[in-house]
């Protein structure tokens, strides 16, 4: 049996990151950033579960800062009052454990494309990995565990900055485990994430390796550690005693007591090393005989795919909520390209400040009905863009929405954006072809398509489609562009012809050759005017105006006669069809009318000695005719 080999995927900066993918985190967009984890009521869960030495009062405390906030001293565990007295233009911010879970959730995702199981929470050992325990509880259960257990340990289940891919019997597919590594840093680092990588026997020695390993401090060169099968214990020797799970106070005894290293630790008596290791030493003499049974829990892919960002400042600008989409729509494209999936609707919800839009729109009821769809959200822009074909690159689904967006106008300030894929398919997989230099994108046309019908309306674009009728106005109609609706099509054009080829070929044998001209088919007309023109009742020599202009019928020519076309209306078409020859000059063997030198030829391109071959048609009903069209 194979050894169990799963990687950690450690995000150390993820706070900090989501926050920045909001916008600036300050007017000038350089300042150093501090980031408070929880909403009002997780920071007193996580208050109120701390040690009863210090005090509960509602302090707010620092979890997380960046690399520049690091530099002018600010640490995670200092009080806001404490980081603003060293550093006065510090931003401080907060991210919600929702927003932590869902970042989470998404790299686990695109993980998953690499290997069999993903997960963000780990079971606990002889637990069934099943999707109904601890870890597979709802995002909004387990916000107030998650701040008790943040607060009681620095350790265990928190932090939440660990994603875990089991990889076992896998890496060979990518070419090993140390492309797997390369791989799946692009893919996290394409939803914006830095992450720390490392492959061990277990979730915890990974994690270990991963968080305290020679690369975690962000030299150049370092490369991600892999612990050899069963060299777990080896591999995480040289790691300081604070990559173990035990309580600081425990730490730092040993620190003090000369114990800096795991693999010092490793060679003191264990009987006396239990004694001194708190609740967790089953957990930490497992790990220092290299052992880590700790199963994970499956994380279960949603079926539609939610992005949502929060702002902390009011958005008005367009620009500012395009910077966003942009990096939403980035997301996305990462976590269908997991799926190998492709969307074929974007649903986008833009939240509006409840105050300035009521304000703003307190005059106009309809519009507040229209907009308070949501009580929870309140007041926001609901709109959908359709694509033609489902897609799945960033580039082609932000562009529609780009389209969309510049042809909208806010009505209140933004205070955040939802953005949902649905009608979710699976993606069209091409063929590579080595016939051509260059290969054709199968994307383009339907992105071009997806703009197009964001900018002009979706029924304002399709294709053409031959009906069966009788009337030349009816022969063509356009349909929407669809994947399923264009396959029909071609399965049934494909059809048609080969039962027509195979029509002709019979007509052909039976009947022989026939003189060339007979049986032929009626002409069509090349053009058709959206609306047909009245002529009144027209015959050789007749004067006739259109467009303001007068021309002469110098000859007309019957084609065809349709009666009681759709019998079955109110308006059943009885028409007599023509083709009639249109000239600015006198008819031929009449003499000239009084008004004859005002003729002009008619538009698109006509001679001026024949100005056009026009196509009419008589309503029996009336006598009167009408100019439908040009014939080429």
């Amino acid at each position: 049996m194979a050894a169990r080999r799963i990687v950690a995927i450690v995000l150390p900066q993820l706070a900090c990151e989501l926050v920045k993918q909001r916008g600036p985190v300050s007017p000038s967009g350089k300042a150093p950033l501090a980031v408070i984890i929880g909403g009002e009521e997780e920071r007193r869960a996580a208050l109120a579960a701390r040690s009863e030495r210090e005090p509960a009062a509602p302090v707010a405390v620092i979890d997380v800062v960046d690399d520049e906030a690091r530099r002018y001293g600010v640490r995670p565990g200092q009080k806001v009052v404490e980081a603003a007295a060293l550093v006065a233009h510090l931003a401080i911010h907060r991210v919600t454990f929702a927003e932590i879970d869902a970042a989470l959730g998404r790299v686990a995702e695109v993980a998953l494309g690499l290997g069999a199981t993903a997960a963000i929470q780990l079971g606990e050992q002889g637990a069934p990995t099943r999707a109904g325990a601890r870890g597979g509880a709802p995002r909004a259960g387990r916000a107030g565990e998650r701040a008790a257990s943040a607060a009681r340990s620095p350790w265990g289940d928190g932090p939440y900055d660990t994603v875990w891919l089991d990889i076992t019997g896998a890496s060979h597919l990518v070419g090993g485990e140390e492309a797997l590594l390369g791989d799946l840093g692009e893919r996290v680092a394409a939803l914006g994430h830095r992450a720390r990588l490392a492959i061990a026997d277990g979730p915890r020695l990974a994690q270990a390796l991963a968080r305290f390993g020679a690369h975690a401090d962000g030299g150049a060169g370092a490369e991600a550690p892999i612990a050899p099968p069963g060299k777990g214990a080896q591999a995480i020797g040289p790691l300081p005693v604070q990559a173990l799970p035990v309580e600081r106070e425990v730490a730092s005894f040993l620190v003090r007591l000369g114990v800096l290293r795991v693999e010092d630790l490793a060679r003191l008596p264990r009987a006396e090393v239990a004694a001194r290791l708190g609740p967790r030493m089953a957990e930490v003499m497992e790990l220092l005989a290299g052992r880590d049974p700790v199963p994970l829990l499956p994380y279960e892919v949603p079926r539609l795919i939610e992005e949502e960002v929060l702002f902390d400042e009011p958005v008005e600008s367009a620009e500012s909520l395009l910077f966003v989409l942009r990096g939403m729509t980035s997301r996305i494209a990462s976590r269908l390209a997991a799926r190998g999936e492709a969307c074929g609707r974007l649903n986008v919800a833009i939240a509006y400040d409840r105050s300035i839009a009521r304000l703003r729109l307190g005059d106009r009821e309809d519009d507040v009905a229209a907009l308070l769809e949501d009580e929870e959200r309140g007041p926001s822009l609901r709109f959908h863009v359709d694509m033609p074909v489902p897609l799945s690159d960033a580039g082609d689904l932000l562009r529609p929405l780009k389209a969309k967006l510049e042809r909208i106008e806010l009505a209140a300030p933004a205070v955040g954006v939802h953005l949902i894929a649905s009608r979710i398919a699976r993606a069209r997989r091409v063929q590579l072809d080595l016939s051509r230099d260059r290969s054709v994108d199968p994307d383009s046309l339907p992105a071009l398509l997806a703009e197009l019908s964001a900018e002009i309306g979706a029924e304002r674009v399709g294709v053409l489609e031959i009906a069966d009728a009788h009337r030349p106005e009816a022969r063509s109609r356009l349909v929407p562009v669809s994947d399923e609706a264009a396959t029909a099509r071609a399965s049934a054009a494909a059809r048609a012809r080969a039962a027509a080829e195979r029509t002709a070929a019979e007509q052909g044998a039976a009947a022989g050759e026939r003189a060339e001209g007979d049986d032929a088919p009626a002409p069509e007309p090349a053009r058709l005017l959206a609306q047909p023109i009245p002529l009144g009742r027209v015959g050789r020599g007749a004067i006739v105006a259109v467009d303001r202009h007068l021309y002469a019928i110098e000859r007309l020519s019957f084609v065809m006669r349709i009666d009681a076309v759709e019998w079955w209306t109110p308006t059943p078409a009885s028409r007599d069809y023509a083709r009639a020859w249109l000239v600015s000059g006198a008819p031929s063997g009449r003499a000239a009318p009084a008004r004859l030198g005002e003729l002009r030829p008619p538009r698109d391109g006509a001679s001026a000695s024949s100005c056009g071959e026009a196509w009419i048609y008589v309503d029996r009903a009336t006598g009167e005719a009408f100019l439908q069209g040009w014939c080429e």
